[in-house]
């Protein structure tokens, strides 16, 4: 198993993981009961060994940030299902993946939320644009001639908008054509209208390498008053 630093235009670490290649058996049986029961669920090989290795380099990146063996973290999981380290603080992260590539992000300080996919063609864009895509968003993809150019484009706005919802933990509970994230890999702001209030966060996309697109979104320090008055920590 492969993991690769990558550089993050956020205040937080990045990592890209090779699920195709496997990890060593001892670092297998690390796994969870809970992790080794949904391996064995899975109808095909190739896709079990990708999500052991998937739960084998998250757990590898979190051992020493939470100051434990990698076979001795337990998860927990938040209202939506977004997974957090049991008994643990400060230790904020999420796993991605897509296929044959993974991406992990950690943070120290904020909520964070990543998303990869493989760029491939999508001949019911259009359809899926118009159940998650906000009309700017719609407009945008319209104008971006049918091709590769269009498929990337596609994946970019999907996968900011995954990122977003991950890093709040609302899951697809919150209907992604209610905030703006933009069809361009250009940093920038979202303010997400959650039950609770505004929420804002920080914004990127990157290249996830061999093919695959990224973005990493990050909850930023809520101060009273108004969305605008929010900021990141340094």
């Amino acid at each position: 198993m492969s993991i690769t630093a990558l550089p993050s235009a956020l205040a937080c670490a990045l990592w890209r993981v090779d699920l195709d290649t496997p990890p060593a058996p001892d670092a297998l049986r690390g796994l969870s009961q809970a992790e080794a029961d949904r391996a064995r669920r899975f109808v095909f090989a190739r896709d079990r060994s990708r999500y052991q290795a998937a739960h084998v380099a998250l757990r590898q990146t979190l051992a020493g940030p939470a100051r434990r063996h990698a076979a001795q973290l337990r998860f927990t999981a938040g209202r939506f299902g977004k997974p957090r380290l049991e008994a643990t603080t400060g230790v904020h992260f999420n796993l991605s993946h897509s296929q044959g590539v993974g991406l992990i992000a950690l943070s120290d300080h904020a909520e964070i939320g990543v998303d990869i996919e493989l760029v491939r063609p999508m001949p019911d864009a259009a359809e899926l644009a118009a159940n998650y895509f906000d009309e700017a968003e719609q407009a945008a993809l319209a104008a971006v001639e049918p091709g590769p150019a269009h498929d990337l484009a596609f994946f970019r706005c999907w996968t900011r908008k995954e990122a977003c919802l991950k890093a709040v933990g609302v899951g697809l509970g919150l209907d992604t054509r209610s905030f703006h994230v933009g069809i361009r890999p250009v940093a920038s702001r979202v303010v997400m209208p959650l039950e609770s209030g505004p929420m804002q966060l920080a914004l990127v996309s990157t290249d996830g390498g061999d093919g695959a697109v990224a973005a990493l979104a990050m909850v930023l320090t809520v101060k009273a008053g108004t969305p605008e008055e929010c900021e990141a920590r340094p």
